[in-house]
């Protein structure tokens, strides 16, 4: 028996800006595609129909029990009127990307509309034929939520390893930088939770003791919960501090910066996966991270130094011995394992082995 893959796109045809949920979304989708052509449909919630609808395909379109549907979308039944029925009715096979559990253990730094909708769409997603955790640490979290529940069934919950290559198609092999400066790079949405304030506290410490470095800072802010933060660094470059604030770059801009950076701080207080230090590997670039579980499981492709999540004495211990040990960033750009690193071609075909019964692959 085979079908076609029915690929959730509802809130990826209408988001702005370039998530992380939506980066795992687009890059899957477009592997998937790839393997298996026509036979992925790409498919929206209606709330007027109240099952999924194929904007290519007009209305002649249908869901068939013969199809399987994958979505890395996060939803309720209040934002999809009607999903939990679908989910029960069978309509066909459903499988879901699971990201994390951030709005569930740590309210105080997360959207509250994220921290309402999460309980719910957690347990929904034992509704699904099988889910796909974005870690193994991700995983568990899920699996231990649904026995805290009491749930006498759950589906299986496997592990993926997501891709490196998301930001740019090929690797960057690593190279030593002969500038005087030392240039240290954080990338992703200025908010509580990527820990740009931990990484101003560390480094107001270190140019305090006359540590000389650069710190350039890509991301928009978060209108909720990073506009303090952004203004900080505004105040502190005023004041003559050694911070550039890029704001959002282009994958394009980021490809000519990348290269002059020495090292990637990855200050997060929470990940379901950390892709940005996965991603910052394939481009050559090694990394200081808080020491999170699934930035560990990470580290056994090289290149990866840690501090005590958290505590930005830690921090500043890290960092000031990297910079003025050149060395050390010297060897961990050299122990990256490029050659091994995942790709998203790969996810896919994980994603396919498991569902592949239930799907017409393309030969």
């Amino acid at each position: 028996m085979s079908g076609r893959l029915l690929f959730d796109v509802t809130k990826a045809s209408k988001q702005s800006h370039y998530s992380g949920v939506l980066r795992v979304s687009s890059c899957l989708k477009m592997e998937l595609k790839k393997a298996l052509g026509e036979e992925l449909v790409e498919v929206v919630w209606s709330d007027r129909k109240q099952s999924f609808k194929a904007p290519e395909l007009g209305r002649d379109f249908s869901v068939e029990a013969e199809d399987v549907l994958l979505t890395a979308e996060l939803f309720n039944d209040f934002e999809r009127p009607g999903i939990e029925a679908f989910l029960r009715s069978g309509a066909c096979r459903a499988y879901a990307i699971f990201h994390d559990a951030i709005p569930l253990r740590h309210p105080e730094f997360t959207w509250p509309h994220s921290v309402q909708r999460h309980p719910s769409y957690m347990k929904m997603l034992s509704l699904f034929d099988g889910v796909f955790g974005v870690s193994q640490h991700s995983s568990i979290v899920l699996e231990e939520y649904w026995e805290w529940l009491g749930y006498e069934y759950s589906p299986s919950v496997k592990s993926l390893q997501l891709g490196a290559d998301g930001l740019f198609k090929d690797s960057m092999i690593p190279k030593d930088r002969e500038a005087e400066r030392f240039d240290v790079l954080m990338l992703g949405i200025i908010e509580k939770r990527k820990g740009q304030d931990i990484a101003l506290d560390a480094c107001s410490r270190l140019w305090d003791d006359g540590v000389e470095f650069n710190l350039h800072v890509v991301g928009r802010a978060n209108p909720y919960f990073g506009k303090d933060i952004e203004r900080r660094m505004k105040r502190m470059m005023k004041s003559g501090r050694a911070i550039t604030l890029h704001g959002h770059l282009e994958d394009h801009e980021l490809k000519r910066l990348i290269p002059e950076m020495d090292l990637m701080l990855f200050a997060s207080r929470a990940e379901g996966c950390g892709l940005p230090v996965l991603e910052s590997l394939w481009s050559g670039l090694p990394v200081l991270s808080s020491k999170l579980p699934p930035v560990r499981e990470t580290s056994r492709f090289g290149g990866c130094s840690f501090f005590e999540s958290g505590e930005s004495e830690d921090l500043a211990v890290q960092l000031g011995r990297l910079i003025e040990n050149r060395h050390l960033v010297s060897d961990l750009k050299h122990g990256i394992q490029t050659k091994i690193l995942p790709r998203w071609e790969h996810t896919a075909q994980e994603v396919l082995d498991t569902i592949k019964p239930c799907v017409a692959v393309e030969s």
